[in-house]
């Protein structure tokens, strides 16, 4: 599967770890041991052992090579690609998929697993696709998570694995930007279940809007997506479960991209450097160690 310019994608482990690597060499050259570190999160590797890790993945690569002192570079043509891939896109070209899931837990590397999961997709800011399923997630559902959820045991036994919905899922995702509300939740879930179902990595941009209501919105005092529901009048039906979760995200979604176009925000790296702005806090008044007017009258 290629990888896509505007989107989500999937691509082999090893392709993912030639792009973390192009991403730290952007910064200049790295000598084996720093490369192996940061890509294979292999901090301070014996030198030998770096050595053969970086020749396995990264010899052969075109966009790869060692200069004269044997760190590991970026050739120019990749440069160059890493350039094209980062030119401005407008948001009113882009399409979107919402993602939300329903799981066991929280701990995605602590064996908890996909219950349900839906994807909406929006183009020219209408909902154009909804895919929504229950997921056999292999394991006991929790009193508490079926409290919330209202999906039980019953209710998942006879539906399909997540590998047998992996391919039809990945169709939906494929080539738009992922989005979800609290995406690192929902990114790093489903990130494990695709890596366990076929080995593969997904790759491509990402819109939180927790984050991004937090700019556009500072005037609110908490992005939850009930209050960011409630404010855009966008009504949830069926509240904690996938598919109704997702839609109302789509439609806040579509909401925080007006509101921030009203902003001047029209491409893709004007999001960016919204989203990642941090406003300056006031300093805190620090109370003076000498007693106060009231003070003075008590010790009078």
């Amino acid at each position: 599967m290629g990888v896509s310019r505007d989107g989500l994608d999937t691509r082999a482990e090893s392709s993912f770890l030639a792009e973390r690597a192009a991403q730290f060499l952007k910064s200049g050259p790295a000598d084996p041991v720093s490369l192996i570190g940061h890509v294979c999160n292999l901090p301070g590797a014996p030198r030998i052992v770096a050595e053969h890790m970086a020749e396995a993945i990264f010899a052969g690569r075109p966009e790869f090579l060692r200069d004269d002192a044997g760190r590991w570079v970026l050739t120019t043509a990749s440069t160059v690609e890493s350039k094209r891939f980062v030119d401005p896109d407008l948001l009113t070209q882009l399409s979107y998929v919402v993602v939300d899931l329903e799981t066991t837990g929280t701990q995605h590397y602590g064996g908890d697993r996909i219950i349900e999961v839906a994807a909406v997709v929006v183009r020219n800011g209408k909902i154009a696709e909804v895919f929504e399923s229950l997921v056999n997630p292999e394991r006991p559902i929790s009193p508490f998570v079926s409290r919330l959820t209202q999906i039980t045991w019953q209710m998942v036994k006879g539906a399909p694995r997540f590998a047998e919905l992996e391919p039809k899922l990945l169709d939906v995702l494929t080539g738009h930007v992922f989005v979800a509300h609290n995406s690192n939740f929902d990114w790093r879930f489903l990130s494990s279940e695709v890596r366990r179902a076929s080995g593969r990595e997904l790759v491509g941009r990402r819109i939180c809007t927790v984050r991004l209501a937090r700019q556009v919105l500072p005037q609110l005092s908490r992005r939850s997506l009930d209050y960011l529901a409630s404010y855009y009048g966008v009504k949830i039906t069926n509240r904690h479960r996938a598919g109704g979760d997702a839609i109302a995200t789509a439609h806040c979604l579509t909401r925080l991209l007006a509101d921030a176009a009203d902003r001047g925000c029209q491409t893709w790296d004007d999001l960016h450097r919204l989203v990642t702005y941090r406003r300056k806090r006031a300093p805190k008044r620090r109370r003076s160690a000498l007693p106060g007017p009231a003070e003075n009258d008590r010790t009078a």
